[in-house]
């Protein structure tokens, strides 16, 4: 889904309307994004509030409960919460995920150790997995 299309459902959720511009959150993030990409962060702080079914906010959680620079299976993650054979559950819920990096669900590979698919891009997972390898600190 293109940017215009999630704004736009974004929009329809909320019962919101997007306008552009910058507010504190934004900033915050940002900066965050930034020290991340430049090695110089493991970890974000911004508060946000995902949209999801309670299910998609459960995954969401516990991908976030993994540490940076490890990686774990989408079966691995179905077991987490408790769902054991929900995997393809699982799969579906990182795909649904529209806070990609912060909900780190490029984290999340094939029980097989291929990586899987990404909404980013197989190539951005990959150097997202490369990048946090080699900035352990």
């Amino acid at each position: 889904m293109g940017l215009g299309r999630e704004c736009e459902q974004l929009q329809l959720t909320t019962t919101s309307t997007i306008i552009p511009g910058h507010t504190n959150p934004i900033a915050s993030i940002k900066a965050e994004l930034n020290s991340y990409f430049n090695g110089s962060s493991k970890e974000f702080k911004t508060p946000f509030h995902p949209l999801g079914s309670s299910f998609q906010n459960l995954v969401w959680s516990e991908l976030m409960r993994i540490p940076y620079g490890q990686t774990r299976s989408y079966a691995d993650q179905a077991r987490a919460i408790g769902k054991q054979t929900a995997y393809r559950a699982v799969a579906n819920a990182n795909g649904a995920n529209q806070i990609a990096i912060v909900i780190p669900c490029h984290r999340i590979i094939n029980s097989n150790g291929n990586l899987g698919g990404y909404s980013g891009g197989v190539n951005r997972k990959k150097w997202l997995i490369w990048h946090e390898n080699n900035n352990l600190f």
